[in-house]
C-alpha cells in the first residue's frame, strides 16, 4: 500500500505549489486566462481542463509479481464535465463523466492480453449555496448540512484477461476476468469546493460483478458477487486551477456475497497523479502514474499494479 500513499502525498504537494497560483481559492479559477499572447502577438494556451478532453497514453505497466519485467500498455478515454457555475447560482451540479476509459496491455510471451477500466463512470455532486436540506413539512424546515450530496455511477467495469484462460500458477490473476455489471454509491462531499475536479467524498454503495476463470481442465467457472449497499469508500481528488497538475486517491472496503465462497470482505486502493510540464501545439503532454492495490478471498495474494507513462490530450474546449 506504500505506492498509493506516496502518490497521494506527492499530489497534495503539487496542488499546494505556488507557481501559477496553483492553490487558487474557490472562484478565482473563473477569471484565470486560458490563452495569452507573447510580445509578437502569438497566442498560446496556458490553462487546460483535465475533465474535458480526449486522451491517449502509453507507458509501462507491472504488477507486484513481476516488477522486474514491466510490459507495454496503452490508455484511451473520453473525459467530459459540465460548465462552471453561472454567476449568481443557487444550486449547481458538478458532473464528471469518463467514457471508455481503458488501459490495455497487449499479449506478451509470458502474459496474455489484459484490460482494466470502465465503459462509463460518472460522479454527480449537487452543490447548494445555502448548504441546507429542506424537509417538506408544514411549515418547511431547512436543516444545515456540513457537506454536499451526490452519487457515483459505474457501468461495465473490466479487469483482467480479455478472455478467461486456463489457470497459470505463475500469474493466476492475469488468467481471470472480472466484469463489473453495475456499481453505485451515495456520496457526501465534505470539501464543497466550487473548483471543478476537487472533492473529498465518503460514499456508501453496492455493486454486482461476475468473476470468470477456467480451471486446469479448461472448464469455465463463474463467481457472482453482490454487495447490497455494503461498500464504504473514501475518495480525495484535487486539481490545480490551471489544470497542470491533478491527482487523487480512493480507498474502498466491501462486504459482499459470493456464489462461490459465501460472505466475504474485499479491499481496494486506487491512486493517480498527473503533471503537465509542456504542451505540443497547444495539446498538453503529461507525465502520469497510476497504482492499484486490492485484496480479497478470490485472489491468491494481495495484488499491486502500477502504470507510468506519457499522456497526450486533445482539449475539447
Amino acid at each position: 500500500m506504500r505506492a498509493p500513499a506516496g502518490l497521494l502525498l506527492l499530489s497534495v504537494l503539487l496542488l499546494r505549489a505556488a507557481p501559477g497560483r496553483a492553490a487558487a481559492a474557490d472562484g478565482d479559477f473563473a477569471g484565470a486566462p486560458i490563452w495569452i499572447a507573447d510580445a509578437n502577438g502569438q497566442r498560446f494556451r496556458v490553462r487546460f481542463d483535465p475533465g474535458e478532453r480526449l486522451i491517449v497514453a502509453t507507458g509501462a505497466e507491472a504488477s507486484a509479481s513481476d516488477l522486474g519485467t514491466p510490459g507495454f500498455a496503452v490508455e484511451v478515454g473520453l473525459l467530459l464535465r459540465d460548465d462552471r457555475p453561472a454567476p449568481g447560482w443557487d444550486v449547481h451540479w458538478k458532473r464528471n463523466h469518463e467514457i471508455a476509459h481503458l488501459r490495455l496491455r497487449p499479449g506478451a510471451a509470458t502474459r496474455g492480453a489484459a484490460i482494466d477500466g470502465a465503459l462509463y463512470r460518472g460522479i454527480f455532486l449537487r452543490q447548494s449555496r445555502e448548504g441546507t436540506l429542506t424537509l417538506p413539512l408544514s411549515p418547511p424546515i431547512a436543516l444545515p448540512l456540513p457537506f454536499d450530496v451526490g452519487v457515483l455511477v459505474e457501468v461495465g467495469h473490466l479487469h483482467g484477461a480479455l478472455w478467461p484462460e486456463a489457470s497459470d500458477a505463475s500469474h493466476p490473476v492475469d488468467a481471470a476476468v472480472e466484469a463489473g455489471i453495475f456499481h453505485g454509491e451515495v456520496l457526501a462531499d465534505f470539501w464543497r469546493s466550487r473548483q471543478p475536479g476537487r472533492w473529498l467524498t465518503l460514499g456508501v454503495g453496492g455493486r454486482y460483478e461476475i468473476g470468470l476463470r477456467r480451471d486446469e481442465a479448461g472448464a469455465l467457472l463463474r463467481d457472482h458477487r453482490v454487495s447490497p449497499m455494503s461498500t464504504l469508500a473514501l475518495a480525495f481528488h484535487g486539481e490545480r486551477a490551471d489544470g497542470l497538475a491533478a491527482g487523487g486517491v480512493r480507498a474502498e472496503a466491501g462486504h459482499r456475497w459470493s456464489s462461490a465462497r459465501g460472505w466475504e470482505r474485499a479491499y481496494r486502493v486506487d491512486a493517480d497523479i498527473e503533471v503537465t510540464p509542456l504542451a505540443v501545439n497547444d495539446r498538453p503532454l503529461a507525465l502520469f502514474a497510476i497504482a492499484t492495490a486490492d485484496t480479497g478471498p478470490d485472489l491468491p495474494r494481495p495484488e499491486l499494479r502500477v502504470m507510468a507513462g506519457v499522456r497526450i490530450s486533445q482539449p475539447l474546449r
